[in-house]
């Protein structure tokens, strides 16, 4: 285990296990959409006309932080349209919902990106997506000798990004000397009252903030933000206020993809902005963020390669906002070594020394909820995270409500990659069929249990690290638990005094409500405990085997059994009937006596052991 905590220490998942399972299907979608050959770099400026159509990016950036990339996602490109959010969202920041209200509407346009789309009487734009609403956003956010709108502007985007973005010196020129349409906009906004004043500085900080210069990865995390109510999931900073970034949201809903939001919200469903720089930012509430990078634009001034990217990241993930309505809770239950929690096996002292051991080499996932994307991401992020150090990995499944069909192969491939560095995962799977879904050699192994999936990692462990005497395939009764706590005579005494039964896998034993049937000593194979809860469920308390007793609590509960023993495989036992018992306490009380005494001392170590199990295991799903 030291070993394994030296590497952990000087390396990632990534270095390890190689890239997630999320990264992969991400270049996967880069490779199979870099093809697409349809629309052309905008011509507005020099800059853009001459953008590299065959660049292409993607990258997710979890509302926690977690950023996953594949294709051209370091190259930079001008924010243009993209801006306009998130100048919005600062000048309610600044002004208020109201004030900003009174000077532009939230209504849909209908109309491309640059039209003069004000509305008759009042003279407001339609909404701050389209170039006379963003113009009036930028107006609004206040400017000052020392505090300069265009600076706190860009400042604002870099606290969003998490690191310092620059304007392009290059761009702004080039959008100054292209500006007459917007010029005209700003004039007319002026005329109408929007604008109070001389619009030219508004103008030009407009111009410097379509300047600004992103990369495919700052655009995800400035989305991450607005993903994560405001704050930074990386930085920890607020930027926005929950409320500000819920009204944000909502009009890149309707308005952010220009005229063609419509059937983007059909298809892609996420509130989104794009920009003729060739990017687009797509958020899921709660959860993630989107953003894509390719210059070639359609008719709408929307990425080509982006929306087909969108699309098939919603259909394939089910981002899509009506299909993310379950999240409810967080998908990681809990997580935990399995010495803090360990099976119901009673081991031997030999076993539970190993196993104190190297019980942490080995760490239980506890899942629930859905396994939608964000789900699925958070439990394979965590199972990665725990296999740094721990070399099995169980998955337990119970809790899960729905699986998404994309869900588990991800996890499946996520368990090839950590098969080839030497780890094992295994599933607790409830009533799901789910080995069928894990390819791969050796075979997954699934359980319907937690307590059989660490019996069968317990197991392993001990047969790694352990003697044979930690899993004995048979012990005789002298050397079972209960007789070994007495002197080889007496044991031996007692032994000639049993009969040996055989039961079939799958047989039951003893029953519950059955009268006090024996004292049964395991000789070879494993026992079941288990009962029913008042709602007919059954309930696996513990795993006997080899050397173990059962039988012995009903002398504790009138005679009758509370529990019921059955076989897991063939098993043999040797058997102190009640008869014999009796008869035992009229031939010899002085032995019958360092029975009682035997019986009265495993029982109460079995009490302790179980009452701290049950301790370290509330601890270790306590939310």
């Amino acid at each position: 285990m030291a070993q394994l905590s030296t590497e952990a220490e000087a390396r990632t998942d990534i270095d390890l296990f190689g890239p997630s399972a999320v990264t992969d299907y991400l270049a996967q979608v880069v490779e199979e959409l870099r093809g697409e050959r349809g629309g052309a770099p905008s011509d507005s400026i020099p800059a853009l006309a001459g953008a590299d159509p065959e660049r292409f990016g993607i990258v997710i950036a979890t509302a926690d932080g977690h950023v996953y990339e594949a294709g051209d996602t370091g190259a930079e490109f001008s924010l243009q349209s993209i801006s306009k959010a998130f100048t919005y969202a600062l000048a309610l920041e600044d002004l208020g919902v109201e004030a900003v209200h009174e000077k532009m509407d939230v209504e849909p346009s209908g109309d491309a990106f640059n039209e003069i789309s004000l509305q008759p009487g009042t003279g407001r734009p339609a909404n701050p997506m389209i170039n006379a609403g963003a113009i009036a956003s930028t107006w609004l956010v206040p400017d000052g000798d020392r505090d300069l709108r265009r600076d706190r502007i860009r400042e604002t985007y870099s606290r969003c990004a998490g690191r310092d973005l620059a304007i392009s010196p290059e761009v702004y020129a080039q959008e100054h000397d292209a500006g007459d349409r917007n010029r005209a906009l700003g004039y007319l906004l002026a005329s109408a009252g929007i604008i109070e004043g001389d619009p030219v500085q508004g103008l030009e900080d407009y111009f410097a903030q379509c300047s600004v210069l992103v990369t495919c990865r700052d655009l995800a995390l400035m989305g991450a933000t607005l993903a994560n109510g405001g704050t930074n999931p990386v930085t920890g900073e607020r930027v926005f206020d929950p409320r500000t970034v819920s009204r944000t949201l909502s009009v890149m809903s309707s308005c952010g993809m220009y005229d063609d939001a419509g059937e983007w919200m059909v298809r892609v469903g996420l509130p989104a902005k794009s920009g003729v720089g060739g990017g687009i930012v797509a958020v899921l509430p709660g959860q993630l963020a989107v953003a894509t990078f390719s210059p070639a634009l359609d008719r709408h001034g929307n990425s080509v390669r982006g929306v087909l990217a969108c699309e098939r990241l919603s259909q394939d993930l089910d981002l899509h906002f009506s299909h993310t309505a379950r999240v409810a809770r967080s998908t990681v239950r809990a997580s935990y070594p399995i010495d803090q929690s360990p099976s119901l096996v009673r081991r031997n002292a030999e076993a539970e020394s190993v196993l104190a051991e190297h019980g942490r080499e080995a760490v239980v996932v506890e899942l629930q909820g859905d396994l939608l994307f964000t789900g699925a991401e958070t439990a394979i992020r965590t199972v990665r995270d725990v296999a740094l150090e721990a070399r099995y990995v169980v998955v337990d499944l119970r809790r899960v409500d729905v699986i998404a069909d994309y869900a588990l192969p991800l996890l499946a491939r996520t368990r090839a990659e950590l098969q080839e560095a030497g780890r094992t995962v295994v599933v607790v799977s409830g009533d799901r069929g789910l080995a069928g879904t894990f390819e791969g050699e050796p075979p997954l192994q699934v359980f319907p249990s937690r307590a059989a999936a660490v019996k069968w990692v317990e197991d392993a462990l001990l047969e790694e690290h352990g003697g044979p005497r930690c899993t004995p395939d048979r012990v005789g009764p002298v050397e079972s638990e209960l007789l070994s706590r007495l002197e080889p005579d007496d044991a031996r005494a007692l032994r000639a005094r049993t009969v040996e039964r055989t039961w079939s896998a799958g047989e039951n034993i003893l029953r519950a409500g059955q009268n006090f049937a024996g004292i049964h000593l395991i000789v070879s194979g494993d026992v079941s405990m288990s009962l029913r809860t008042p709602t007919g469920e059954r309930v696996e308390l513990q795993i006997l085997g080899p050397g173990m007793s059962f039988g012995e609590l009903a002398l504790g509960s009138g005679d009758k059994q509370h529990v019921t023993l059955s076989a897991l495989g063939d098993v043999t036992a040797r058997v102190l009937a009640p008869e014999v018992l009796a008869e035992l306490e009229r031939e010899d009380p002085v032995l019958a006596l360092r029975l009682w005494k035997a019986l009265a001392r495993d029982g109460y170590e079995r009490a302790d052991q179980q009452w701290r199990d049950a301790a370290v295991h509330a601890s270790a799903t306590d939310w």
